[in-house]
């Protein structure tokens, strides 16, 4: 049951388990877009990683370029996430339920990612004197792999770039045709 005491407590277990679960995505979308490692900022992300993705790697579980040992850990992670608000409480729900719930939420927060990558490289390209710092590099580098597509497909227009608003509609239908079918199917379970 919830009390006055255990609300700070939820508080900052869900910040803490948040931020691991934010650094574990972005080390996902890093390795996918094969984002420079030398960048000060993906360094920290690797530093921070790393002590718990090297044990793991003992057998390396590879699809192309996506690395499955860090798909397990960003959902456990936030399966994690889910289940602190409810442990303080009598509501229970199934182990298989918790996984499928926590793999759409790991999806959804990855696409959400990209999304917020996507709106912060395109409003930092209208301030290009300003954007010498390693984070917009690192935007632009996880952005620019799903750019390519869409400017092969797309007409060259006269200094606009249209990439990043066909790249946001997407990632919102992708949103809307990939997740609800996997909550759905963790309510039949």
């Amino acid at each position: 049951m919830e009390n006055y005491a255990s609300k700070p407590i939820i508080f900052i277990l869900l910040t803490l388990v948040s931020f691991i679960q934010f650094v574990f995505i972005l080390r996902f979308l890093f390795e996918i877009m094969r984002v420079n490692f030398y960048n000060p900022v993906s360094q920290i992300i690797v530093k921070i990683t790393d002590p718990i993705l090297k044990p793991m790697r003992v057998i390396p579980l590879y699809i192309g370029r996506v690395d499955i040992i860090i798909i397990l850990i960003a959902t456990s992670i936030t399966a994690l996430k889910i289940y602190i608000p409810y442990s303080f409480s009598s509501f229970e729900f199934s182990l298989n339920t918790l996984v499928l719930i926590s793999f759409g939420k790991f999806l959804d927060e990855a696409l959400t990612i990209l999304w917020w990558s996507v709106i912060i490289g395109a409003v930092g390209s209208w301030f290009m004197p300003y954007t010498k710092h390693p984070l917009f590099s690192l935007i632009d580098e996880l952005c620019e792999p799903l750019y390519i597509p869409i400017r092969r497909i797309l007409p060259a227009t006269a200094g606009i770039d249209f990439s990043p608003i066909i790249l946001l509609v997407f990632i919102n239908l992708t949103q809307m045709i990939l997740i609800p079918p996997i909550f759905h199917l963790a309510r039949i379970l």
